[in-house]
């Protein structure tokens, strides 16, 4: 297993926390996840291991984990890291991503911290030169928005991208798809907590969706 170490932590909004690692040599595709292993949070992989997708996009060559920080053992190891400090990573994958080189749109749809590979997948894009023709329909428990400058930038700098924020809303295939129609048309990416993405993305696919998901274990409507 590899061991990355700790080079610093933010607070992004609300209890949602950055930890931003070195690479270790790592490489990855932008809105990949990973396992990460902190030992300190218990015997058991239940306590101590965790699935991340990454919020850093490759090209700024570092590894950020972004997520919201609870009671849990393992979210209060990862806060007490200091910097040098080091965290197990293992079983880098996922096809969770957006590479084609092709201005086709598509549409992101993020639950809370579901927003995490959107923020890889849309920095990456903007890096190599690419398109960033998508709507982001943000859905989010109250105003406390992580990355919301971040998305701001680079909607001011590729006119072709639309984030849209929706506070409180809940979020279901008919408010999707009465927000954006082209959804219905056009790739669907859906990330968020596990129980929204498994009824949400059941939903959308019995109306002929081309969805690809992102679960998000651990988070339902109240904590996401």
């Amino acid at each position: 297993m590899q061991q990355l170490k700790l080079l610093s932590s933010r607070n992004e909004a609300g209890n949602i926390k950055s930890f931003v690692f070195e690479t270790g040599g790592l490489h990855w595709t932008a809105g990949q996840n990973q396992a990460f292993v902190l030992p300190q949070a218990g015997a058991d992989e239940a306590d101590n291991l965790r699935w991340f997708t990454l919020a850093s996009a490759p090209s700024e060559k570092v590894v950020q984990v972004s997520t919201r920080v609870g009671p849990s053992a393992f979210k209060q190891a990862l806060d007490r890291l200091q910097p040098g400090d080091s965290i197990g990573v293992r079983d880098l994958g996922g096809d969770f991503t957006w590479e084609e080189d092709s201005a086709a749109p598509v549409v992101l749809v993020a639950g809370g911290i579901g927003v995490t590979p959107f923020r890889s997948i849309l920095l990456e894009r903007h890096a190599r030169g690419q398109a960033l023709n998508a709507t982001l329909l943000y859905f989010s428990r109250d105003a406390q928005i992580a990355f919301r400058a971040e998305l701001d930038q680079l909607c001011a700098q590729h006119p072709e991208l639309d984030v849209r924020y929706l506070i409180g809303e809940p979020i279901s295939a008919e408010r999707i798809l009465d927000e954006e129609p082209q959804a219905a048309r056009v790739p669907v990416y859906l990330s968020g907590p596990e129980p929204m993405v498994e009824s949400v993305g059941n939903a959308l696919k019995q109306r002929g969706v081309d969805l690809k998901q992102d679960w998000f274990p651990g988070y339902d409507e109240r904590n996401y």
